[in-house]
């Protein structure tokens, strides 16, 4: 079977596409964002099944499909002097500076500077500086974050392997077996109260790897407000400009 596919499903009326991917988690997932419904299940799982499952939550997930509907796209980043780049919850605006060879970022004052080959055109000028930009926020998001992540641990008494600060198109965090904390460079985007509710998430599932109750009574420990936090960091999930 494709560890991907695209199936559709009726839910009350409606015909619903969604992405099915597997994985060797034990239970169904579902995720919902402006790219529609992706279903994550476990390999041996029928599609009857995760269809069963499908019915069950149909009402939440034409809600939030609809919810997601009625939501502005992300924007798209202007690779021009002058754009705006979010950061920790408020704005970055964006230098380039034809210099030089090798390209550079730089924090200059409260912007963003980048130093490029001047003779950089088309395609290679786009990716290379979206590149160095996703740099340097993997940089400076391991240097905020995995303190961060390890101060939530000790809390906890669990030790971390390492904290990996990477690209994640939907996730903001994972945590895997061996202790490896997974944290979307996007985060930080997202006001610093936001950053830690996801740092102290991520940190819970060392004691629990599941969403059960138990697991969030642990989340709780690490932060009595989490919720308010979590739906905050729902609402602003699309503040981020694409890049």
């Amino acid at each position: 079977m494709s560890p991907v596919s695209v199936q559709t499903i009726e839910l009350a009326g409606q015909t619903v596409a969604y992405q099915l991917k597997r994985s060797r988690r034990r239970t169904i997932g579902f995720t919902i964002s402006h790219d529609g419904l992706v279903v994550t299940a476990p390999l041996r799982l029928g599609v009857r099944e995760v269809e069963r499952a499908l019915r069950t939550k149909s009402g939440w997930i034409l809600g939030k499909l609809a919810d997601w509907q009625s939501r502005p796209a992300p924007r798209s980043l202007r690779l021009e002097s002058g754009a705006v780049l979010p950061w920790l919850g408020a704005e970055r605006r964006l230098i380039l500076e034809p210099q030089g060879v090798r390209t550079r970022v730089i924090e200059h004052c409260d912007a963003i500077l980048i130093r490029h080959d001047p003779d950089l055109s088309g395609e290679l000028r786009t990716r290379t500086l979206t590149q160095a930009l996703q740099r340097f926020y993997k940089r400076e998001g391991e240097t905020l974050m995995a303190p961060k992540v390890e101060a939530y641990a000790s809390q906890l008494g669990r030790p971390v392997r390492k904290v990996i600060v990477r690209d994640q198109k939907r996730r903001w965090g994972s945590c895997a077996p061996d202790a490896t904390i997974r944290l979307n460079w996007r985060l930080m985007g997202f006001p610093e109260a936001l950053v830690d509710y996801v740092c102290a998430h991520e940190a819970a599932h060392l004691v629990e790897p599941n969403h059960s109750p138990a697991y969030w009574r642990v989340v709780e420990s690490l932060m009595p407000d989490w919720k308010p936090r979590r739906q905050r960091m729902r609402d602003e999930a699309d503040r981020w400009v694409v890049f």
